[in-house]
């Protein structure tokens, strides 16, 4: 008998179901965020809804809430800069946005499809514990640890998530 369990793993309907992702749409959301923060910002507009910045003693604090989270801009979720360089900031960060430099950040929130795929709890988990689920979900398909790596390392997770993930609730010995 042929053993056809090796070919088969469930743990990827969700994958199957998820509709395409369009990274253009997430890209052009956030220019018309910084657009808009430049035109409130050239207008004085301090009382203004989602507002990304404010201005104390000619210099800006600019943050970008994106997801659960707040997006990195050089490392950092709250930058600073003098209120005279903001124009050039924002015109760079568009650029930035436009050449994919904040892709990684958009597909991190872009876990699950609107509807169906996987359940509302587990839409914004981390990539953690996305990892440690699909390793749960390989171990029950009967996957091997060197199995579960080659997979996962193909695929381009770093070593040490895969490290943690199999460490992560692993069987006895």
């Amino acid at each position: 008998m042929v053993d056809l369990s090796k070919f088969i793993d469930n743990s990827l309907k969700s994958e199957f179901e998820a509709k395409p992702y369009d990274v253009t749409k997430d890209r052009t959301k956030l220019v018309k965020r910084f657009e808009s923060a430049l035109n409130q910002f050239n207008q004085g507009q301090t009382k203004v809804p989602n507002r990304l910045w404010k201005v104390s003693n000619n210099v800006v604090e600019f943050k970008v809430p994106l997801g659960a989270g707040d997006l990195s801009i050089s490392g950092s979720t709250v930058n600073y800069l003098p209120a005279s360089q903001f124009p050039g900031f924002i015109a760079a960060l568009i650029e930035a946005t436009n050449s994919g430099d904040f892709d990684g950040a958009f597909k991190a929130i872009d876990v699950a499809p609107a509807a169906g795929g996987a359940p509302k709890a587990t839409r914004n988990l981390s990539e953690t514990s996305r990892l440690n689920i699909r390793v749960a979900a390989f171990r029950r398909g009967g996957k091997t640890e060197a199995e579960m790596r080659k997979l996962l390392s193909d695929e381009g997770v770093d070593k040490a998530a895969i490290d943690a993930a199999l460490a992560y609730k692993a069987p006895k010995k």
